[in-house]
């Protein structure tokens, strides 16, 4: 097991990316040795799906986080074809998708499997209600759509917002800080049931690498802190450390540092107390009703200018600052 970070040294895929790009690079790489690709687009309904792409000016659309859960079965078909072929292929998914892909397939030196750091995968119904209440309230429609991106880098890397574009030339654009989905996500109201007992954290991953943002990089390593996104990849496996070795930057940290500030790799989300209110509010009141009543400590914090849990985080920040240099 080793540790890298990446920023990948193109700036357009820098800013289009959740991080620092590091996907785009793996996908380059292998479709460039004439593989392919599967990774998470959206439909052309707007709701984000597994797709295969086998050429590079299609990685565009599969960078960029989409925090819905997809089913990844469906492409078993067309990967089970691939992988007939002698393909070179990556694959890019969840812990449990990958875990899945890995029980299907087995171990294959043609096979690069690298898991996203997950907080839970999100039900889609839950995507599919705030969407439509979000473009009634813009009085348009899902045929009016451009682009969605669930981290868009306007406001910088570390303050993040949900941005859709229309044909019109119009946007919405919120910070995740006050955007209605994702605190609902953040707060582990959208998750899948199966999210608070899954068994897929380190060291029990099944992915060849694990890649996230590396939260906490200005105190863990804050001479490549520009907030312009930076990737941390763990490599779980010889091959995931092979394919990490000429494109990304080792760093002397343990998973544990890591973790400090990205809990998601190791830890599981907790189920609220009180989530089946909240599926109840949604479906009698609609989301954004029933995320303010239900998160309206958080969102009333939030409109004052500074949150609990970011006053926790910036207590245990400065602890920790103390005891590296104790």
């Amino acid at each position: 097991m080793r540790i890298f970070t990446f920023e990948n040294c193109d700036k357009y895929i820098r800013s289009r990316s959740s991080a620092g790009g590091l996907f785009s690079a793996l996908a380059e790489n292998t479709i460039n040795h004439g593989g392919v690709v599967y990774g998470v687009s959206f439909d052309p309904n707007w709701e984000p799906c597994h797709c295969r792409i086998d050429c590079a000016s299609k990685i565009d659309k599969l960078r960029g986080s989409k925090y819905v859960f997809t089913n990844i079965s469906k492409c078993f078909p067309l990967l089970s074809d691939d992988i007939a072929a002698n393909r070179t292929i990556l694959i890019v998914g969840t812990p449990c998708q990958i875990a899945s892909v890995r029980k299907k397939f087995g171990d294959n030196d043609n096979l690069l499997l690298v898991e996203v750091v997950c907080h839970g995968a999100p039900d889609p119904k839950y995507w599919n209600i705030y969407l439509n209440e979000l473009l009634a309230s813009q009085q348009k429609t899902r045929a009016d759509i451009v682009s969605i991106s669930f981290r868009d880098k306007t406001n910088g890397w570390k303050n993040y917002s949900v941005r859709i574009d229309f044909k019109d030339g119009t946007r919405f654009i919120q910070s995740h800080r006050n955007n209605p989905y994702i605190l609902a996500f953040i707060y582990d109201y959208t998750l899948k049931s199966g999210c608070s007992k899954c068994p897929f954290k380190y060291p029990n991953s099944k992915a060849d690498i694990s890649m996230g943002d590396f939260w906490g990089i200005e105190s863990l390593a804050p001479e490549i802190d520009n907030n312009l996104g930076t990737t941390i990849a763990i490599s779980n496996t010889s091959r995931g450390e092979d394919a990490l070795s000429g494109i990304a930057t080792p760093i002397t940290l343990s998973v544990e540092d890591v973790a400090r500030f990205n809990p998601a790799i190791i830890n599981a989300p907790n189920t609220p107390s009180n989530i089946l209110e909240f599926e109840l509010a949604v479906d009698k009141e609609g989301f954004n009703t029933a995320v303010n009543k239900f998160l309206k400590f958080i969102l009333d914090s939030r409109n004052k200018g500074i949150s609990m849990r970011y006053r926790l985080y910036c207590l245990l920040r400065k602890i920790f600052a103390i005891f590296k240099k104790g």
